[in-house]
């Protein structure tokens, strides 16, 4: 098993809501989750992906882009691949980049983007993490 950790500013809660007329915001965050996985599903399937959320964090030291600064709510989704070697970090990041979400749902700061930036230096939005364990 390869494990990955996925830190994102974007709304990617596990609301499980399927139906848009039910209740919209949840439906755009479970839509948010779903597109990262299906995203990272392109070259492997995750397993057992799980999201926590972590509410003001200093995101200085994450790998988000520079336009983000001081404390914000940090979606963190863990996840692992069976077949090691199947992508790489580089891999990850250039599949996700400029993946259209939505916003405006219960993040802390402005996207002025409005997709999964990974490679601009102030906009990056989504970083990843590679571990051969799971960190404690």
């Amino acid at each position: 098993m390869t494990n990955y950790i996925a830190y994102t500013l974007i709304d990617i809660s596990n609301t499980n809501e399927s139906k848009l007329d039910q209740n919209k915001i949840k439906f755009f965050q479970q839509q948010n989750l779903n597109t990262l996985v299906q995203t990272i599903g392109l070259r492997s399937q995750p397993m057992h992906p799980r999201v926590e959320l972590q509410m003001a964090q200093d995101v200085a030291n994450l790998g988000f882009g520079k336009q983000y600064q001081g404390l914000h709510t940090v979606w963190k989704m863990q996840f692992s691949i069976e077949h090691s070697g199947v992508f790489s970090l580089k891999d990850l990041l250039d599949d996700c980049n400029g993946i259209p979400i939505y916003t405006e749902l219960e993040e802390t700061t402005e996207l002025p983007s409005k997709c999964f930036e990974t490679h601009d230096s102030d906009l990056t939005n989504l970083c990843f993490e590679h571990y051969s364990y799971w960190p404690v």
